[in-house]
């Protein structure tokens, strides 16, 4: 794909959004970062994502008509059979081979076997991208087409939000909101033919029948798991001039890792072909965006992993902490785990 001057891209990866400002040698191009103008990256065409088929709202070059067909509508399937034995609601991946029948990327489906109508919201994502959203209302012993999972995205951990209510004649009544993770092993572990479509997929429960109907207790859970499914935002009155204080988003809180890896390996592909400086220039980009996340929902410290090297980026990532008010001290000291490869930040 070709991309002119000016086209407005978003990184595959990462999911920020810039202009293209310079092609480079060797499938290369420059770009200039929405969230800060007066950063300029190095880029390879592969690692972006047109304004198209990202659905950015820049204008295209004038020379380049848009005749891409919109995509189908997504499915909505109903059971032509009675459920005896109803599970709940599920989140199913339909494998989906190519021509030379190895998988690549999974049909996703929110399966409803009950008699029971619910309204829902779900997002399933990475650190990195939205993989899919949907939300509406769900009809009883049905099934909804939600979106396509790569294969890939089951190595960047993802990670399911959905929040379910019942309808009923007195109104919409909340059952969950919570966050389910994805691992690669556990996927792969789960594959059975699912009710409605008829077909086999990798399943997943989000909410059992009995915990809908209210027949039996539901299973004991670890307390972190507790925790994100019970938690519920104060209520705060507002008297006289007070303002209500929200509080940081715990969900969010508790996916957050910790750590981040600045090798440019585990940052971009093709790093190969790029000299010193655009290296170290990718590697603050990525700093910058953990440590202001990290800010953001109030985590007490992080680490951050540079290596010990010839020590230019640690060198970076110290003066830039040091002129930041948020950190309180930081250290690079031997750790059980990093050696003295990573940096310790421990934030006000």
């Amino acid at each position: 794909m070709l991309f002119a001057i000016g086209t407005k891209v978003q990184f595959r990866y990462t999911g920020e959004s810039g202009v293209v400002t310079a092609l480079l040698d060797e499938g290369m191009l420059q770009v200039r970062l929405d969230n800060d103008p007066d950063m300029e990256i190095p880029a390879f065409e592969e690692d972006l994502i047109s304004e198209g088929e990202a659905g950015l709202t820049a204008a295209k070059p004038k020379s380049v008509p848009n005749n891409k067909p919109s995509p189908p509508p997504k499915r909505e399937l109903k059971a032509s059979y009675h459920i005896l034995k109803p599970k709940g609601l599920q989140l199913a991946f339909e494998p989906m081979p190519g021509r030379d029948g190895t998988v690549s990327q999974y049909n996703g489906w929110l399966i409803n076997d009950t008699p029971l109508e619910f309204l829902f919201e779900l997002d399933l994502y990475t650190g990195t991208r939205d993989i899919f959203t949907a939300d509406g209302k769900l009809p009883a012993v049905s099934a909804q087409e939600l979106g396509i999972l790569r294969s890939d995205d089951l190595n960047d951990l993802p990670e399911v939000f959905f929040s379910v209510q019942r309808v009923s004649t007195e109104g919409a009544e909340l059952l969950r909101e919570s966050v389910i993770r994805i691992r690669p092993k556990q996927f792969f572990n789960n594959l059975q033919t699912v009710p409605v479509v008829n077909f086999p997929a990798y399943r997943f429960l989000l909410l059992g029948f009995d915990e809908i109907s209210g027949q039996a207790t539901p299973a004991k859970e670890d307390l972190a798991e507790y925790t994100r499914q019970n938690i519920r935002t104060p209520r705060h009155r507002a008297t006289g001039n007070s303002v209500p204080f929200m509080a940081f988003n715990v969900e969010e809180f508790a996916s957050f890792e910790p750590e981040i890896d600045l090798h440019i390996e585990k940052l971009i592909r093709g790093f190969a072909r790029l000299d010193k400086g655009e290296i170290l220039r990718i590697q603050m980009f990525h700093f910058q965006g953990f440590l202001d996340k990290a800010i953001r929902l109030g985590v007490p410290r992080v680490f951050v992993i540079h290596g010990v090297g010839e020590g230019k980026l640690r060198e970076t990532i110290a003066a830039r902490l040091r002129e930041h008010p948020q950190v309180a001290r930081f250290k690079n000291e031997f750790h059980h785990k990093y050696g003295y490869g990573a940096t310790e930040v421990i934030f006000r």
